[in-house]
């Protein structure tokens, strides 16, 4: 059961913020969110978000003139911000369980590429989605877009790559990558994450004007905030990733789908085979993270009611 009583407003830009039963109906910044204080546990290397059995292969299907991967969308390659910060993520992980320095070489290419094609603007970094897409929702995403998703795992990239490095370079791409997620849709044009009228905060995978809240890209952009406050010890970084887990916490019971697949968001609700083994996976993740044993009990729910996928 969720415990409100833990439930308290924090500080991240100002301080003297009113109590939650006295904000007012929107909550338009990031002064006062709904935060649950969490002990974040850093995990063992084995147990970190997207480290798996097995090192990839920097085997790939498509690749520009620098062997930097893309991803083929209706036949023409780009640039896809998920798809090649994952492969860069595994990248990393191949270096550091191999010591072979061509992961590493090629880990540097790939962030090289991603910053040269951002959208680069006051002290942050947006990564861009050169094609247009049309949500399963019916939402039609004009070029360039942008995804919450794709801006926290490029920040587990950066940091993972500074964590190996050392070199400073990337822990200011990291710095920049953070402060793209406190672009607020009450706030900005571009947005990353809002703030719902309940005070919770939510990093929005596909930027909809009517939000979708799509779960697994939620928590891989959380996953991003892990990892970065990891690295910074920064109290700022801290009170994002808390107010980020109080919100799955207080909304991961809304995905589930009693005796069937989760829904993959809270909008058309669908069902995605794939995603639910991912949910799975991603709040067993958490409980290790937060030690709140109520995501493990949604995990097995979830499971019991679907078994994942091999």
């Amino acid at each position: 059961m969720f415990r409100w009583q833990y439930i308290i407003p924090i500080i991240l830009i100002i301080s003297g913020c009113n109590l939650l039963s006295e904000k007012s109906e929107k909550v338009k910044d990031l002064s006062e969110v709904n935060l649950k204080a969490y002990s974040i546990q850093e995990l063992p290397y084995h147990e970190m978000p997207y480290i798996r059995e097995y090192v990839r292969s920097m085997t790939m299907d498509a690749f520009d003139q620098d062997s930097v991967p893309m991803y083929v969308y209706d036949g023409t390659p780009y640039y896809h911000p998920v798809y090649i910060s994952a492969l860069g993520i595994s990248f990393v992980d191949g270096y550091v369980r191999t010591g072979d320095p061509d992961y590493l070489k090629l880990s540097k290419r790939i962030a090289n590429r991603l910053v040269e094609n951002a959208n680069q603007a006051n002290d942050k970094f947006l990564f861009p989605y050169n094609f247009d897409y049309t949500y399963s929702s019916g939402d039609f995403l004009k070029s360039p877009w942008y995804s919450g998703m794709a801006q926290g795992r490029i920040l587990t990239f950066f940091t993972r790559l500074y964590n190996v490095t050392g070199d400073p370079k990337y822990s200011e791409w990291a710095s920049k990558t953070f402060e793209s997620l406190k672009l607020l849709k009450s706030q900005e044009e571009q947005w990353i994450s809002l703030i719902d009228v309940e005070g919770y905060f939510w990093i929005e995978e596909y930027i909809i004007e009517k939000p979708v809240h799509v779960l697994n890209g939620f928590i891989f952009a959380t996953f991003g905030l892990y990892d970065y406050y990891l690295m910074t010890q920064d109290e700022e970084v801290l009170k994002l990733l808390q107010a980020s887990i109080t919100t799955i916490e207080r909304y991961i019971s809304d995905y589930r789908n009693p005796g069937g697949i989760s829904f993959y968001d809270l909008n058309n609700k669908p069902t995605k085979e794939f995603y639910h083994g991912v949910h799975i996976s991603q709040l067993n993740t958490l409980h290790k993270i937060t030690g709140e044993q109520y995501f493990k009990t949604m995990a097995d729910s979830l499971e019991n009611d679907y078994p994942a996928p091999d």
